[in-house]
């Protein structure tokens, strides 16, 4: 980012963004290591709170976004080469060889168990609660700030891998299952929650399997969304 707003003289006429800061209940980590960003050359970044964003703008206190800009500025022919190069390996597709078939069982599985538990632990939060943005759970029960598109992310990934012939049908529900009894207990106590198992029939279950497996055929999402409003 840095790079291409410096090729792109944005240097003094535009923000140039770089790095998101997602776990709102780790606030001394990202006050020893969010500086860097400013350090790199970065005007502006996202963070997930209020709180957050105070204990940032220390950052700019401490460093001189403009001098070090500007210190790039001065570099901008070697910046723009250098630009260049990243952005074509970003327009590069990263592809599994041999249709997944290079993955073990083991990392397919762990991948399938964190999209699952990514995807229900959000449907539970927007479809069970009516709240779009929040902090949600991860595998590893670090509070993550989510919205939308980790739900996308996390259900278009299981789609896209049914639809290569990575995961099967059977593969999928059974880890569903299986991460809505963690998803269930990372939400013990939480008002007004409605656990997904054992009857696996609420509308949040249902959204999730739509999200998973109409993924390929409705890729945008739109229609799904429209079904949860009028739930």
């Amino acid at each position: 980012n840095v790079d291409c707003g410096v090729a792109l003289k944005l240097v003094g006429k535009g923000q140039i963004g770089k790095g998101m800061w997602a776990a709102p209940d780790d606030m001394a980590k990202m006050v020893r290591d969010k500086g860097a960003q400013l350090a790199a050359g970065a005007s502006t970044a996202w963070v997930p709170s209020p709180t957050a964003a105070t204990l940032h703008a220390l950052h700019y206190h401490a460093t001189s976004v403009k001098e070090v800009q500007g210190g790039m500025a001065a570099r901008a022919a070697e910046i723009a080469s250098r630009a260049s190069s990243q952005a074509a390996g970003l327009m590069t597709i990263p592809l599994l060889p041999a249709g997944g078939k290079s993955l073990s069982a083991d990392a397919i599985q762990r991948d399938l168990d964190n999209n699952a538990q990514g995807l229900l632990g959000y449907v539970v939060r927007w479809v069970g609660q009516g709240v779009g943005c929040s902090k949600v759970p991860d595998f590893d029960n670090v509070q993550l700030m989510e919205d939308r598109a980790t739900l996308r992310i996390s259900s278009q990934h299981i789609a896209n891998w049914l639809h290569h012939g990575v995961v099967n049908e059977e593969q999928v529900l059974e880890t569903v299952k299986r991460m809505a009894a963690v998803v269930d207990k990372q939400n013990l106590g939480e008002r007004g929650y409605k656990p997904l198992a054992p009857s696996f029939d609420g509308p949040e279950w249902h959204a999730a399997l739509e999200l998973i497996f109409k993924g390929r055929d409705i890729p945008n999402g739109r229609e799904i969304e429209r079904d949860v409003a009028e739930m």
